[in-house]
């Protein structure tokens, strides 16, 4: 539960203002275990398009109880104009995307929608192309690296 609560004020308030999205935002990416925004990108058209992937692979609702990992990293991606996702899980425009890099399993997403309405979600994407849209190599933790062309199922 504790976790939940974190992602949530995460998204809210501690990656930058909660209010919508505008066109001069920031890609931040936030490393959990510092409990800090560690980099920023300027939000792209390539960037925008491997989130509208990821969002075309949902194949599920993320079912851990903690969907938030004590370790790892966590990409937070405004869009701006929201982005169309219509599956069974969602049928509505998402305004921001989290991914979430836990350091032992693979990358899920938390997206919110027009009402600010909170989705925890699975997706089968190639998560490397992203990373390398937003220049962005985790680091090493002991034999692992936290993604390597990982992908949720």
């Amino acid at each position: 539960m504790k976790n939940i609560f974190l992602a949530l004020c995460l998204a809210a308030g501690f990656f930058g203002p909660g209010e919508a999205p505008a066109s001069d935002e920031q890609i931040e990416i936030f490393d959990i275990k510092k409990g800090k925004v560690v980099q920023t990108v300027p939000v792209n058209e390539e960037v925008r398009k491997e989130v509208e992937k990821m969002l075309e692979g949902v194949t599920g609702i993320y079912a851990e109880f903690n969907p938030v990992p004590d370790k790892g990293y966590m990409v937070k991606v405004p869009l701006d104009p929201p982005v169309r996702v219509q599956n069974k899980w969602l049928n509505d425009y998402a305004k921001e995307v989290i991914v979430i890099f836990p350091e032992y399993e693979n990358p899920h997403l938390l997206v919110f929608d027009s009402r600010a309405n909170s989705f925890f979600l699975t997706f089968h994407h190639d998560v490397d192309k992203f990373l390398k849209k937003i220049k962005y190599t985790p680091k090493r933790s002991g034999n692992r690296i936290f993604s390597k062309t990982i992908i949720s199922s």
